[in-house]
């Protein structure tokens, strides 16, 4: 079957705990999945033989410079494993941008996979939902930061949001199922047309944010409710978009291109198909979240005075003269001050 083919070029690499709970979704709809992690525990708990221990590492504690200092120590290694084992020609790395190994190594070991010219390199991130912690934030937004520089360089990105919902696992379902609706759609006929296999190949390819949505029942304002209502990041209010997709029921009550672009503006082309029982909406080339960066940002920097006061020492203003049962003491002149040791700090305190 087509769709089979299709999935015979794909392969997704999860990197950390997050992305791997993504990943095993879409491994139990038969799609190739390689698990990467700095924490052989998280890595038992995994049953495939598709699995990568960076050794050195027991897990990154949300610290990306500690996950980037480990994997320097192997990267030949690792990087030489990864060519051997991933032999596909689409490539998805999936990681969560609020933890450490992810966050910290994710968008690194994609533009090192992206440098060879055969291979076609995209992202699947989740964001932190903003009541997370601050490090997580930060270490979402310095991911963030990161993957802007190498956008160009990848194919689709697709960014699930956990502020959408508070059960982020049923953010994975969906994207599984909606990634998985998106492949099928070329198994599909109709006299009328459909999204064969080349133009899949060039949604999927195309530079940029990108965002799968259907719907099962209900017709135009069904789906284009789930644009900003569904489990990406909300789309920027620019109208920027370089292709569309669209595959639906053949029926008489269809829902027109231009109820789409009205919603995400005009692309360099659009892509439409029908027959299959869903309807499937692809949207390519899309603006990153600036609003999202934005808030992100503001986030963070409200918290600064907050986190500096903890961080500080306090000054408690300590009397050392308060013991006035030694007695007046005499003016000692002082001589220059000499660094102590810890004995003699421990017993300088003990005779005060």
């Amino acid at each position: 079957m087509k769709n089979k083919m299709v999935k015979e070029m794909l392969r997704f690499i999860a990197v950390g705990a997050a992305g791997a709970n993504v990943v095993q979704m879409l491994e139990k709809k038969g799609y190739k999945a390689y698990y990467i992690n700095l924490a052989k525990q998280d890595l038992d708990l995994i049953n495939s033989p598709n699995k990568l221990h960076i050794s050195g590492g027991e897990g990154a504690s949300k610290n990306r410079s500690k996950a980037k200092k480990v994997l320097s120590e192997s990267i030949d290694e690792v990087m030489n494993v990864l060519e051997q084992q991933i032999t596909e020609e689409y490539i998805f790395v999936v990681f969560s941008l609020g933890g450490g190994s992810g966050s910290g190594i994710g968008a690194f070991l994609a533009s090192v996979l992206a440098e060879n010219p055969d291979k076609k390199v995209g992202l699947v991130i989740i964001l932190p939902a903003m009541n997370e912690s601050l490090q997580a934030r930060i270490n979402a937004y310095e991911a963030l930061a990161e993957i802007v520089e190498l956008k160009n360089e990848l194919c689709s990105i697709f960014i699930l949001d956990n502020n959408q919902r508070e059960d982020k696992l049923s953010i994975n379902r969906s994207f599984a199922n909606m990634f998985d609706s998106f492949i099928n759609i070329s198994n599909y006929s109709s006299i009328r047309g459909v999204i064969d296999i080349a133009e899949q190949k060039t949604l999927l390819e195309t530079s940029g944010v990108a965002m799968i949505h259907k719907i099962t029942l209900g017709g135009k304002e069904e789906l284009l409710s789930t644009i900003n209502e569904g489990i990406y990041v909300p789309l920027e209010p620019n109208k920027r978009v370089k292709y569309i997709g669209l595959s639906q029921p053949d029926t008489k009550e269809t829902i027109s291109i231009e109820d789409v672009t009205d919603v995400v503006g005009e692309g360099i082309d659009t892509f439409c198909g029908y027959g299959n029982e869903e309807t499937v909406l692809y949207l390519g080339g899309l603006s990153f979240p600036k609003t999202y960066i934005d808030k992100l940002a503001k986030s963070i920097k409200s918290e600064e005075e907050r986190v500096q006061k903890v961080m500080e020492d306090e000054d408690l203003g300590m009397d050392m003269s308060i013991n006035f049962l030694n007695g007046a003491k005499k003016e000692e002149i002082k001589e220059p001050v000499k660094k102590m040791s810890m004995r003699d700090r421990l017993l300088a305190s003990v005779n005060k």
